[in-house]
């Protein structure tokens, strides 16, 4: 199970990528999900995603004999825009060495549009067999992938093999909090080949993230389902504490003054992979 799991280092927005990547390796971990999200972390923008800065972030895994299995490089995409920013981040998942693109598609369009838009971007990706994978929302707008009952039309709409799913329970949760999330989640499983973890806890009028198994998402039974399965997607535990999302939907970044410490995000990660692990092993008995 270890080895089909990474962790975001969207834990750490607030902290060095050097210290973030140091305490992923502290904990066992050594599969990375790279976030690099304007609006998710302190003091990124569209011009801080650089190949210099992705050549060095390259080089501090190298060193740690770690592996980036994910790159999430989230923006406000359009139809118009959309090629070339997805081109530019393919280049970048190359430069990783990473196989999967996880990103949100333009709203101003359908997916058949949106794959003519961004044609030269997936035939890039498709010539080196980098996945780019749709992720589903969580701010309450319309959007090409709201839950599972879109599933199946977002696979039939697919006209690159070079396209899937990244299916987020937490992004569900406020997108949609009155569905059946438990069912969606199971669902996922059979046309997700990565799926985020993360939990979430109702407070006045807004949503914070938590410890995997302490929030709304029902992870614990989730599992169940997941020991059942010859085959499972690939996990990334994206726990973006630094982040508050409100009642309806809107995340936004806290405050710096109430970034946690690395300790105590580690004690959060810690307990999280610890939830999973005993979820997984009392699942398989």
């Amino acid at each position: 199970m270890i080895n089909n799991l990474s962790i975001s280092t969207v834990a750490y927005s607030g902290h060095s990528i050097e210290s973030a990547l140091d305490s992923i390796c502290s904990l066992g971990v050594y599969n990375v999900e790279l976030a690099l999200i304007e609006g998710a972390i302190y003091d990124w923008r569209e011009d801080s995603l650089s190949e210099a800065n992705v050549e060095y972030i390259s080089e501090l895994l190298n060193q740690r004999k770690m592996s980036c299995t994910s790159l999430a490089a989230h923006c406000h995409m359009t139809l118009e825009n959309c090629d070339e920013l997805i081109l530019k981040r393919i280049k970048l998942a190359k430069l990783l060495d990473c196989k999967r693109l996880i990103l949100y598609a333009p709203r101003d369009g359908t997916l058949s549009q949106f794959q003519r838009a961004a044609s030269r971007a997936i035939a890039s990706a498709e010539a080196l067999a980098i996945r780019m994978l749709i992720e589903n929302v969580g701010d309450q707008q319309p959007y090409v992938l709201n839950d599972s009952s879109d599933f199946e039309s977002v696979i039939n709409a697919f006209s690159s093999g070079a396209l899937g799913i990244n299916f987020d329970p937490g992004n569900l949760a406020s997108h949609r909090p009155y569905n059946d999330l438990l069912h969606c989640s199971v669902r996922s499983l059979d046309v997700a080949e990565h799926i985020h973890i993360k939990d979430l806890v109702r407070q006045d009028d807004s949503y914070q993230f938590c410890v995997i198994g302490e929030g709304i998402c029902r992870y614990q039974e989730l599992f169940r389902h997941v020991a059942t399965r010859r085959a499972m997607p690939f996990f990334s535990i994206e726990a973006p504490f630094s982040l508050i999302r409100r009642e309806n939907g809107q995340a936004e970044l806290k405050p710096k003054g109430e970034i946690l410490s690395l300790e105590e995000i580690n004690n959060r990660l810690r307990a999280s992979i610890d939830n999973m692990m005993e979820y997984y092993c009392q699942a398989n008995g």
